[in-house]
């Protein structure tokens, strides 16, 4: 009976470890470097009406200029977006989140959020992470510098690659 008691508090230490390098590997995963904007996806309706999921990346009125931005996600819980070379309109920011601020995961680690009790506070879901690609889902307007008349509320994925 000792001996089966031993070895489940050992299960139970060895999955409460898991479960912090898992905590862990999430913030490594994520402040692993500058991530380079490779797409962003949403629903797009064109003149007759018909609705289809695309990236804006792949659409002629996409801008080059966000095309080159980077975000990078620092373990210290400050977040900074590069605009890159290339820039639009004397560096607007095509999303509505600035440059640089704060960040903080939910309880979960599913959500992160920018700028946390500030007017420009974004959550994000974390839709997947890996070391070489992260997706990320927010809700929101579409930004007119892309589609002019549109002015509902959309999901929008932003994709970023290693």
């Amino acid at each position: 009976m000792k001996r089966l008691a031993n070895i489940l508090l050992l299960g139970f230490v060895l999955s409460s470890c898991n479960n912090d390098n898992e905590s862990e590997s999430t913030l490594n995963m994520m402040a692993a470097g500058k991530w380079n904007l490779s797409g962003i996806i949403t629903d797009y309706t064109d003149s007759t009406g018909h609705t289809s999921t695309i990236n804006v990346f792949d659409l002629a009125q996409c801008p080059e200029c966000i095309k080159d931005d980077e975000i990078e996600i620092f373990s210290n819980g400050e977040y900074e977006i590069s605009l890159g070379e290339l820039r639009c309109n004397k560096n607007t920011n095509i999303f509505k989140f600035p440059h640089e601020g704060v960040w903080i995961f939910s309880d979960d680690e599913e959500q992160i959020t920018l700028n946390p009790d500030t007017p420009d506070s974004t959550t994000m879901d974390i839709n997947v992470l890996t070391e070489s690609e992260l997706r990320m889902t927010y809700y929101d307007t579409i930004p007119q510098l892309l589609f002019k008349n549109d002015s509902g509320i959309h999901a929008i994925t932003i994709l970023y690659l290693h």
